[in-house]
């Protein structure tokens, strides 16, 4: 499944999408690359980037959301929290 990336108040940029790509690897592998996500990544004010990510994962919407001054440090946020939370709802399911 295809990463959807939106940006929003940043000028689209490869580099910005490759690290994207490359920071959801392990993601996709935990999740056997099945379910979309979407990542909105936003600039809110001069010196501060917001990331949200969505995911239905198995019938259930899973959310994350991260600020930080550094557009990478927020996606790397947002995608640890995502991390937990698949791996949350994928014990659940087993179970």
């Amino acid at each position: 499944m295809p990463i959807h990336l939106t940006f929003n108040n940043i000028r689209h940029s490869d580099a910005v999408s490759s690290h994207v790509n490359e920071a959801f690897e392990e993601l996709i592998k935990i999740t056997d690359n099945k379910f979309p996500f979407r990542v909105n990544l936003n600039k809110v004010a001069p010196e501060s980037y917001q990331v949200g990510i969505n995911c239905s994962f198995k019938n259930k919407n899973l959310f994350s959301k991260a600020d930080h001054e550094n557009l990478y440090k927020a996606l790397s946020k947002g995608i640890d929290s995502m991390k937990i939370q698949v791996i949350r709802k994928s014990e659940k399911v087993r179970n």
